[in-house]
């Protein structure tokens, strides 16, 4: 039993090794070419969908788990969780999620899993994006442009600004954000310490309280 499980553990890791290199080769060829993807829903579209909507940003903070907000979180229009979506309990993190908001690559069960209905593809590298992704009729691609803007304010945003950046944009009528402390406490998804973290907590911080005191939609769960 132990023998057949190890095998298949292998075979499952040197099917990933392999694809992963298949991506890197398809991203160097479409590169070469200057060839990008078009998702099937633009931010016209995107934006028509949260129109007059509430909405609640889940991030991954660990410190969500110690309040009891899922109630909140799943009463709001429109639920956007971020990269794998997670969900430890539904007292705090609520079990509806509408929107995958990630910058990582997962895999396609997750939004059967999640029951999300949209993908949103925020990282700024997107020369071989996951085939499934970009074969989603929910599939929505983060402007570059907007991407650029935002990176000249914070460097390396994370998922979760680009996410408020791209809301503060749209017509939604409200955006609860949700387990977002700035890297104050860890990740449930298994990023390491503030200090080591390839983003910025204060200066995202700075940026989103700067737009709280803006644009009264935005509240700080």
């Amino acid at each position: 039993m132990n023998s057949k499980i190890s095998w298949q553990k292998l075979c499952g890791y040197l099917k990933t090794k392999a694809v992963k290199k298949s991506g890197r080769m398809v991203g160097r060829i479409r590169r070469a070419l200057g060839m990008t993807y078009r998702s099937p829903v633009d931010e016209g579209q995107l934006f028509a969908l949260l129109d007059g909507k509430s909405v609640a940003l889940v991030g991954n903070a660990q410190s969500l788990s110690q309040k009891v907000q899922g109630p909140e979180i799943d009463a709001c229009d429109v639920v956007i969780r971020c990269n794998r979506a997670p969900i430890p309990n539904v007292a705090s993190h609520g079990a509806r999620t509408d929107f995958i908001a990630t910058s990582t690559e997962l895999e396609e069960s997750i939004m059967a899993e999640k029951g999300a209905s949209h993908i949103l593809w925020m990282s700024p590298p997107r020369y071989a994006l996951p085939g499934w992704i970009v074969r989603c009729r929910g599939f929505f691609l983060y402007p570059k442009r907007r991407h650029q803007v935002l990176s000249r304010e914070v460097a390396r945003p994370t998922t979760g600004l680009m996410v408020i950046d791209l809301l503060s944009a749209s017509p939604c009528r409200s955006v609860l954000l949700f387990g977002f402390d700035f890297f104050k406490t860890g990740s449930i998804s298994n990023m390491p310490t503030k200090t080591v973290i390839p983003h910025n907590g204060d200066a995202e911080e700075n940026f989103v309280r700067t737009l709280i005191a803006k644009d009264t939609r935005f509240i700080l769960k």
